[in-house]
């Protein structure tokens, strides 16, 4: 019995390392008490619990069959801010047991009842792992959601990746209860991801749920219709988020019962398979070109030509996300192309931290070769060959590298292991580290590290090794990580440490210049994506693809063209809203207070949100310090003077567009009528800012007359062009009604503002 995978089935994957160390295998399992269990460092009780009904179910049933389904709601998720419901990407999840109709004509209704609990658990196990929030069992199938309650940076990919192993626990389950009951399940998996209003209860006590409203969920449930057994069939829009990471099948478009236009559908085949030791180096001629980095660039290239005279040097590059880590390591694969030397990649995974060397078992599986269709005599075969090309004593290490791999060693043919778990551990690591050092005395060796705010314990207790002895060998090791991890080993003199900076302007204007292939892009929209980007990359790729590729623009022979007006700009596109929303569930508590500042804008006064929210000051000094702790705002002086920022300007957009519409509206109401009555020197130096609040708010008349006052401002203070736009702005809410629009006009005193409404 593989107990990691048990362990991570069950969602408590976290304590893997602590049953190898404490050498507890599957012959154990049944002794556990709860104090063993607590000695073991499972401090929840909670969890105590579920492993010993776990390990109870597997000595009666050979698989769990609780009493009810599991995570039965006592009480329906966390609901928005003020009890209200929110708007926001989901990432939906239809699954449905196959033929549960035929089957309750052949099987004893308990029998049925069994083999559905014992469906229902292997399929909690696969989605609580991935964080997914199982929403709704519907007797043999269940609704699940993947965004919220809480969002991550990669729904879409979760959610694909629960799918595909709620297939493989459906093998694994015939393989279990199936065949005894003489019956064969399967199941059928639908995802799509879209824009839902979700948060809003209804019903009553133990019948109390959020709701999800949207056509996500039809599309999600209708997809699964059309998936054969054991087929994992996701959306086009899902699709669309997931990049490269998997290999799908286009199964064309699809016309969808319930459903007024016709959907692109795609069958989830597999996990694309990276070969990082040998994979080909990124295609320059497609590839965004190094921007704002050439600093950065050198400094590494320096370290390799130090690493390749055999004095071995580690890169440290610290960045958030999207601010360009994984391009910078591109670039300079690029930049070492045609030169000798051997490439390993190792990547950690946001779902496997508590895994014991995950990263690097996947990173030896590609390594070794291994197909998807190898069994064990195959796998073994290979992991010996490759063992022989060095000096180690293959009855030693062959042993180690299976039960690391999980390899099965035929009966006789290498020697038991007759060590701890601690030693078999230190041996196993010596183990790696010697295949390593002697590959880099062959030829140098490039190996990168990323995404180590994910790593697990054993694999940043490998990379201390390899730190420690890399100046005795040709070796450059260069580690990714974002802001909030934290490196459990001290610096040395061999290694060089980069932080990445947002770019400048005339940097993100490049970026914008190649994604719109050398066409002149008109300067509002420009400055647009600069202002929302922040300088970070990734937004602003997004944002360019996001824009280039709207409504809003046309595209011309040698340029873009706008048509019509900018307006109120473009919508955040769907590849940047589960990275957004994922910073803002960080602190879910504390949600509500970043969508009252959104509404006052990307910088706002603590005197204004300590009225609007309505918080002891106490609470609300404190929530503000977790939200500066979080990296969401940065605060300029002390409260109740203090004014907050936030980091990002999408960031912003993310939690503003969060909110529904009415309560958009009614903050906005609020925030205008709080100005006018608590701040009239603001009123009237910025008659403009009261004139947004009311035109948010929906209230014409006052949007107007302040629009109309900012206008005459600006232009008493020489500001012609800014004080149009104003004139035009209360043109644009009074269009329709001319009698107002020629009374605006006059009290304009003569300036040809109506050129730009011909039709008022």
């Amino acid at each position: 019995m593989d107990i990691p995978r048990w362990l991570e089935s069950l969602g408590l994957g976290q304590y893997a390392e602590a049953f190898a160390t404490n050498d507890i295998d599957a012959e154990l399992l049944p002794d556990l008490s709860l104090e063993d269990l607590a000695s073991l460092g499972v401090a929840s009780l909670g969890h105590r619990k579920k492993l010993l009904k776990a390990i109870a179910a597997l000595g009666s049933a050979e698989t769990p069959a609780p009493s009810a389904p599991p995570q039965v709601k006592s009480t329906p998720a966390r609901t928005a801010p003020g009890g209200e419901a929110e708007r926001r990407q989901l990432t939906v999840m239809f699954c449905d047991l196959v033929g549960s109709t035929a089957l309750s004509t052949r099987l004893d209704p308990e029998v049925l009842q069994d083999l559905i609990r014992a469906f229902q658990v292997r399929c909690a196990g696969a989605i609580t792992r991935f964080d997914g929030y199982i929403a709704r069992y519907m007797g043999d199938g269940m609704l699940v959601y993947f965004g919220f309650p809480r969002a991550h940076e990669d729904d879409a990919e979760r959610a694909v990746r629960a799918g595909l192993d709620v297939v493989s626990a459906i093998v694994d389950l015939n393989r279990n209860v199936g065949v005894t009951n003489g019956v064969e399940l399967a199941v059928r998996v639908g995802i799509a991801t879209g824009l839902v209003v979700v948060g809003e209860i209804v019903g009553e006590g133990a019948a109390a749920e959020s709701t999800v409203v949207g056509e996500t969920p039809n599309l999600a449930a209708r997809l699964q219709g059309v998936a054969q057994p054991n087929q994992v069939v996701i959306s086009g829009s899902t699709h669309d988020l997931l990049a490269e990471r998997f290999e799908c099948e286009d199964m064309g478009t699809q016309q969808l019962k319930g459903l007024s236009d016709s959907v692109k559908a795609w069958r989830v085949l597999s996990e694309t398979s990276v070969d990082t030791e040998h994979g080909a180096t990124p295609d320059a001629s497609s590839a965004m070109p190094l921007v704002g980095r050439q600093e950065e660039l050198g400094l590494l290239l320096r370290a390799w030509e130090a690493s390749k005279e055999g004095q071995g040097q580690v890169v440290l590059i610290n960045g958030e996300a999207g601010i360009g880590k994984s391009r910078l390591l591109d670039a300079l694969r690029a930049r070492v192309e045609g030169e000798t030397y051997l490439w390993v990649a190792i990547r950690c995974s946001p779902y496997h931290g508590q895994t014991a060397l995950y990263p690097v078992i996947r990173q030896l599986e590609r390594a070794l070769r291994w197909g998807a269709n190898d069994g064990n005599a195959e796998k073994l075969e290979k992991l010996e060959k490759r063992l022989s090309q060095f000096s180690f004593p293959l009855a030693e290490v062959v042993p180690l590298f299976a039960a690391l791999l999980s390899i099965e060693l035929p009966d006789g043919r290498y020697p038991a292991l007759s060590l701890s778990a601690q030693q078999q551990r230190q041996m196993t690591l010596d183990a790696l580290s010697g295949w390593l050092f002697e590959e880099a005395e062959r030829r140098p060796v490039l190996q990168v590290w990323e995404d180590l705010h994910w790593a697990d314990p054993s694999t940043l207790e490998l990379l201390a090794i390899y730190i420690e002895q890399a100046p005795t060998a040709a070796l450059l090791n260069v580690l990714t990580f974002r802001p909030d991890f934290t490196a459990p080993w001290p610096h040395r003199s061999h290694m060089t440490p980069i932080t990445l900076n947002r770019l400048e302007r005339v940097e993100g204007e490049a970026i914008i210049n190649h994604l719109a292939g050398g066409k002149t892009v008109p300067r509002e929209v420009v400055d647009h994506i600069t202002a929302k980007s922040d300088g970070v990359p990734l937004y602003l790729e997004e944002l360019t693809k996001s824009a280039l590729q709207s409504e809003l623009l046309e595209e011309r022979e040698d340029r873009y063209v706008v048509r019509g007006s900018l307006g109120g700009g473009f919508e955040i596109p769907a590849t940047l809203q589960d990275s957004l929303m994922s910073r803002l569930d960080r602190v879910p508590k504390l949600r509500e207070l970043a969508q009252i500042g959104a509404v006052l804008g990307r910088e706002f006064a603590y005197e204004m949100l300590s009225t609007l929210a309505g918080l002891e000051d106490s609470i609300l000094r404190d929530g503000l310090g977790q939200l500066v702790s979080a990296e969401l705002l940065y605060q300029r002086g002390r409260p109740p003077r203090s004014k907050y920022i936030f980091k990002h300007a999408l960031i912003q957009e993310a939690a503003y567009q969060s909110l529904l519409k009415r309560s958009r509206q009614r903050f906005h109401r609020l925030a205008a009528e709080l100005l006018e009555a608590r701040f009239p020197e603001l009123v009237a130096a910025q008659p403009e800012l009261l004139a947004h609040h009311f035109t948010e708010a929906g209230l014409t008349a006052q949007a107007i007359e302040y629009w109309f006052k900012a206008g005459q401002l600006l232009h008493d203070q020489g500001w012609v062009s800014m004080s149009m736009n104003a004139y035009r702005s209360a043109l644009a809410i009074a269009k329709g009604d001319a009698e107002r629009c020629r009374a605006l006009i006059g009290l304009a005193g003569g300036m040809r503002i109506v050129d730009a409404f011909d039709d008022a």
